[in-house]
């Protein structure tokens, strides 16, 4: 693959930082990094003197994100997004003038330009800490809403015939939300916390992950590919680089290596390297010829830009199409040798038997019609499911490797990364072997299992046998025995008219193939009830199902994640497009108000270091001016003591810059437990309540009325206080 063109900027690139946009409202591109020190450059094709081909712009703070868009559209020009953990500004480069500058104390992880439905016009869309904000073109903010944890990468997918998009958000609790509005379309979890999203068509997109590893959904839910790399991905982007009408995924890795891989099935097409990281993988005519160029940005200011495949780059596509087809080739040899080795061994083994010979021990063991299968068994006393595999025809389990996603504790516990398999041996090989399953989360998956299967005795060959075990979404549950436990008081219900069967039924399907086998609704009181207990901690979730006045259907479990699963689960299965809760956590809500509390006098105490700093920074610069005052006048002792002073106030400030940066670090977590909540509390309810919810929190936040956003949390829009 060769490049059309190639830039020597000469000057380092931070990953992740780079934009492109028309900042002179003509058709000319410019290119925007991010650099050392709080710094950002702008390189303009064509437009500088020799020498002077970088525009620089003094940020004078960390740069956590970069983007470009028509916010405004009566100006006829891009402008530039720069967002810090603190702040966000947009600035104009054809007039060198900022357009607006606003706190964001949730921080700018990530920045998109687009509009979304309901909002009417093109917003500035700004990822921090579990939430989400929209600023319009005069920085007001025009839309807000929360996710599940600190935003790590953000996306739009395709605009509808009125422009609007929706958003797909990356968070750090390793879910791809799709936002429609305010409103949640979709939830994906993946294996480890998602640093890129790209849209590619229809409501297909790209992502990559922290663990190296690179995909594509067809759509949320529904992955058409991936693959894993040692290395970390650095940039992904999407280009149609051989001019057949589909987006190719672009990935650019640490190790320098940039790779162009089919949408489809992930198959390499293409390939280059660089000296450095790639930093940034941009679409633009950056040489305002009338083509669109992929442009390619190493952390080194390295800038190559590709044009899809015409000329002499069909012929550069063919040779390495030809090597990749090569490799392919030699994959196959290799293969076929391991199936020809495979099958000298079952020809030997049966020459042997005939002959009586006695076969070696490293032979390949014959086990006619030998089977593996699989159960589910929960077990209370070691806190996890076991899967219970079982061979056939005497033979014994070895060892076996099962793989799975977000199904193994990876060695950060529960709240890292999961590893993908498990590798279990027996010390005692017998016909069983029991793989634990210890999923942090309720989740569905797919458990492929390779078992390592031989005959009794000494010979050590064994057989390798593959199948597959579903592990169904609640399989952690078992029923609760009579007086084992009892239904927790924290609680949310809701009203419900419709025919109690169908959530009869629900039960069934969604307890009663896991752990829970058996477990259905029970007649108790004035209406039906079940009661289960998780073996992943002990903790018990009640479903009751109440007949009195218009008929109310209760979720009893002490965590309000739980309780929200739950309840969107259940809404699917009834078919509710609407549903306002109402809500009784205790234990929740009195860490929420400690939390508000803290965020209180975080803010009171910010206000107040801010103030002593402004001081001390004005009584400094008292004594920079007295000091020089002095060494005109050649009066070296009051210099001195000048100075001596200044060295003091300069501590001084040290101090309190440390005490500011801390009590930051405390505000941010506190304002991301306020942020977690009211998403905890928005998930139990659906559709428009659930939006109202959000919004009416959000008011109440900036109005900072405590009692009003308690009461929303447990009684939704409906509250009065």
């Amino acid at each position: 693959m060769l490049p059309a063109f190639r830039l020597e900027l000469k000057t380092p690139i931070l990953p992740g930082l780079v934009c492109v946009g028309k900042f002179d409202g003509q058709k000319t591109p410019s290119l925007v990094c991010a650099t050392a020190a709080g710094k950002l450059f702008c390189h303009t094709p064509g437009e500088a003197r020799p020498g002077e081909e970088l525009r620089y712009l003094n940020i004078n703070r960390k740069v956590s994100s970069l983007a470009s868009g028509r916010l405004d559209p009566s100006l006829g020009r891009d402008i530039l997004l720069v967002g810090t953990p603190t702040a966000l500004l947009a600035y104009d480069i054809a007039e060198n003038r900022d357009v607006f500058f606003r706190d964001a104390p949730d921080g700018a992880n990530a920045i998109v330009v687009g509009q979304l439905a309901g909002t009417g016009a093109a917003l500035a869309l700004v990822g921090g800490n579990c939430s989400i904000q929209g600023f319009d073109r005069e920085g007001g903010e025009a839309f807000w809403t929360v996710t599940g944890d600190s935003v790590s990468a953000m996306a739009l997918a395709g605009a509808d015939e009125q422009g609007d998009s929706e958003l797909l958000v990356g968070s750090d609790d390793f879910e791809v939300r799709c936002f429609c509005g305010e409103e949640v379309l979709s939830e994906t979890t993946e294996t480890d916390r998602p640093t890129h999203l790209v849209y590619i068509d229809g409501v297909a997109f790209a992502y990559a992950l922290s663990n190296g590893t690179v995909g594509v959904y067809e759509r949320p839910g529904e992955r058409r590919w991936r693959i894993k790399s040692k290395h970390q991905v650095t940039a992904l982007g999407v280009f149609d680089l051989n001019g057949d009408g589909h987006h190719e995924v672009v990935t650019g890795w640490e190790s320098g290596r940039l790779e162009v891989r089919s949408d489809r099935s992930g198959e390499v097409l293409y390939k280059d390297s660089f000296r450095a990281p790639i930093a940034g993988i941009l679409q633009s005519d950056y040489r305002s010829d009338g083509r669109a160029q992929l442009l390619v940005c190493a952390a080194d200011g390295e800038v190559r830009g590709y044009l899809p495949l015409s000329g002499e780059a069909v012929a550069a596509g063919g040779a390495l199409e030809a090597q990749v087809e090569e490799e392919r080739l030699r994959e196959m040899q290799q293969r076929k040798q391991e199936l020809l080795y495979e099958l000298r061994q079952y020809e030997d083994a049966t020459r042997r038997e005939k002959t009586g010979e006695r076969p070696p021990a490293a032979a390949v063991p014959k086990l006619p019609d030998t089977a593996v299968t699989a159960r589910l068994e929960p077990s209370v006393q070691d806190a996890c499911l076991h899967l219970v595999l079982a061979a056939s025809h005497g033979a014994v389990i070895r060892a076996a490797i099962a793989t799975a996603e977000r199904i193994f504790e990876g060695p950060d516990g529960p709240d890292g990364p999961c590893n993908e398999s498990l590798a279990v041996y027996a010390k005692a090989p017998a016909s069983e072997l029991r793989v634990p399953l210890r999923p942090s989360r309720d989740v569905a998956a797919e458990v492929q299992v390779k078992a390592l299967v031989g005959s009794r005795g000494a010979s050590a060959a064994c057989l390798v046998l593959e199948l597959s075990c579903s592990l169904p979404r609640y399989a952690m549950y078992v029923p609760a025995g009579a007086g084992a436990a009892e239904a927790p008081q924290a609680r949310v219900s809701f009203s419900f008219r419709g025919d109690t069967e169908r959530v009869g039924r629900w039960v069934e399907e969604a307890f009663g193939s896991g752990g829970a086998a058996g477990a259905r609704l029970a007649p108790s009181g004035s209406g039906q009830e079940v009661g289960l207990v998780s073996v992943r901690d002990g903790q018990p979730l009640w479903i009751r199902v109440s007949r009195e006045g218009e008929g109310s259907i209760a979720i009893h479990s002490g965590s309000m994640e739980v309780a929200g699963e739950v309840l969107q689960d259940l809404a699917a299965a009834l078919g509710l497009a609407e549903l306002e809760s109402d809500v009784d956590f205790p234990d929740d809500m009195e860490a929420f108000r400690e939390t508000l509390r803290i965020v209180d006098e975080s803010n009171a105490v910010r206000l107040q270091l801010t103030a002593e700093i402004a001081d001390a920074s004005n009584a400094a610069k008292g004594l920079v001016i007295e000091a020089e005052d002095a060494r005109i006048l050649g009066e070296v002792r009051r210099m001195r003591e000048a100075y001596k002073q200044l060295q003091a106030l300069n501590g001084q400030l040290i101090g309190e810059h440390n005490k500011r940066a801390r009590n930051q670090e405390q505000l941010l977590e506190a304002l991301r437990r306020v942020n977690n909540m009211i998403q905890k509390a928005a998930k139990l309810r659906v559709g428009a309540p659930r939006a109202q919810l959000v919004a009416a929190c959000r008011a109440a936040v900036k109005a900072n009325n405590i009692q009003r956003l308690v009461a929303l949390i447990q009684h939704g829009t409906n509250a009065t206080c």
